[in-house]
């Protein structure tokens, strides 16, 4: 039964076990924290989705009523069971997730966004399919609800070599946990890095020289509501100089023009946030106006150069 609200946030794990029907072939990792008025959402949309799937809600220590939710949601169904912990963000939260799967696939779901129909069927069938992949990337719907919302739209293409898959596709770009299907054995060599922000940059790139095969679908669709307090939104200078760092490290194994022109964006935006000139590799490429007065004048000189022709807010 459900722990009484003044045990839960003390208890690390409870959970509802139950032997499944059909042969569980996913885990899907809800974390939860201050969403009770999306929570039921999210959770309809994919218990809507195939059998053979098993739902972890990871309850990080939400002040609100999630940890309730959470609990008669394991009550309603035998393919749900509850992790409550302490509040320790994000990547603790799906980290724990992780740790108490049963499945050999594992996927993330944020609980204030939603699976479309019929999303995970077609994904689960090109698996069983292709044992060699590792990991399968299909579309997203960003900043669902505002002007700002599009279409991530990927072909469907696969890919032996990590390298073009960050480089080719862009993956650099997306490295989002949510709209991605993970072989678990993938995280024995790394996990969510804790106390991080921007932990989806850090972690994929270290997940990827693991994988045998990469595929991206045309298939499916991850709708990811617009939230005006999440990272993208509200990120701080530090926040900025993490994601630099963790770009950073990917530029000695893999590079090119592209990738080191987004690099470079996002030092300049550690630079407008901070005021401090970035510490960025200085790599040879200079097939843009701002590279090649990188390249020819330094990085420094490009800060303040972009801040004179910045328009002014």
């Amino acid at each position: 039964p459900p722990l009484p609200h003044h045990r839960r946030h003390t208890t690390i794990y409870t959970a509802h076990i139950h032997t499944p029907m059909t042969p569980l072939v996913l885990t899907v990792i809800i974390p939860v924290y201050k969403t009770a008025a999306t929570l039921d959402r999210c959770v309809e949309s994919v218990l809507s989705q195939a059998d053979g799937c098993e739902l972890i809600l990871v309850d990080d220590g939400s002040p609100d009523s999630c940890g309730d939710l959470c609990d008669r949601w394991a009550e309603r169904s035998d393919r749900i069971s509850v992790v409550h912990q302490p509040n320790r963000g994000l990547s603790a939260a799906r980290n724990s997730g992780i740790a108490r799967s049963h499945a050999p696939y594992v996927t993330f779901v944020d609980s204030d966004d939603v699976l479309q129909p019929h999303t995970l069927p077609p994904l689960l069938a090109l698996l069983a399919a292709h044992p060699d992949y590792d990991l399968v990337e299909y579309p997203v719907e960003i900043h669902y609800g505002s002007p700002r919302c599009h279409q991530l739209a990927l072909s469907d293409a696969v890919y032996t070599d990590w390298r073009r898959y960050w480089l080719d596709a862009r993956a650099y770009t997306h490295t989002y946990a949510w709209n991605k299907v993970f072989r678990r054995s993938l995280f024995d060599h790394c996990l969510f890095p804790e106390g991080l922000t921007f932990e989806d940059a850090w972690l994929l790139p270290r997940l990827l020289p693991h994988c045998r095969a990469i595929a991206t679908v045309t298939t499916g669709l991850y709708r990811y509501y617009d939230n005006p307090q999440g990272i993208t939104r509200t990120a701080t200078g530090a926040d900025l100089s993490l994601l630099l760092a963790a770009h950073c490290h990917v530029l000695p194994l893999v590079s090119n023009a592209d990738y080191y022109a987004h690099v470079v964006n996002v030092a300049l935006d550690v630079y407008h946030a901070t005021g401090r000139v970035p510490l960025l590799p200085r790599l040879p490429y200079w097939h843009t106006p701002k590279l090649l007065i990188n390249r020819l004048l330094g990085f420094r000189f490009l800060c303040r150069l972009h801040q004179l022709l910045r328009p002014s807010h």
